[in-house]
């Protein structure tokens, strides 16, 4: 594959992004919700990881620490987020969701899965399987230029 391809690639993936993302957040945006767009994303990675340091959490979820720290200060305060220190480093806080957010994000998920779920069975099954394979070699691909 040329640079130009490449290129191209990359623009699909800039075109790919906002679309996604309004699909999950605005199925997942609740309308009584009390969380802040970066508080839903930290629940999502937790929800996936179980537990991240604040640093990795950070990362993981493309912020500064300091806006990290904030949002997850605010989930501590609502009982959806626990801080706990490292045994050997105490500088290191481990982050994890409390029993409270795993039941309310198992309810989120389920919601989102039956909204988007409605949305896609507009899509024929030959599309959907040509849709999942993509899929499954873009999150590949994504994953060799983390590494």
């Amino acid at each position: 594959m040329n640079r130009k391809e490449r290129i191209e690639c990359i623009n699909m993936l800039y075109e790919m992004y906002p679309l996604s993302r309004k699909l999950v957040f605005d199925t997942f945006n609740l309308k009584n919700s009390i969380l802040t767009r970066t508080q839903q994303i930290i629940l999502l990675a937790l929800s996936l990881s179980k537990t991240l340091t604040m640093s990795q959490l950070a990362k993981k979820i493309n912020t500064s620490n300091e806006q990290a720290t904030r949002a997850v200060a605010q989930l501590v305060t609502m009982d959806f987020v626990e801080r706990n220190q490292d045994t050997k480093n105490r500088r290191i806080i481990h982050i994890s969701l409390t029993d409270k957010a795993m039941k309310f994000m198992e309810n989120t998920k389920n919601n989102i899965m039956d909204e988007l779920l409605i949305k896609f069975e507009r899509i024929p099954d030959d599309e959907m399987l040509a849709f999942k394979q993509a899929v499954s070699q873009i999150i590949n691909v994504l994953k060799i230029t983390e590494s």
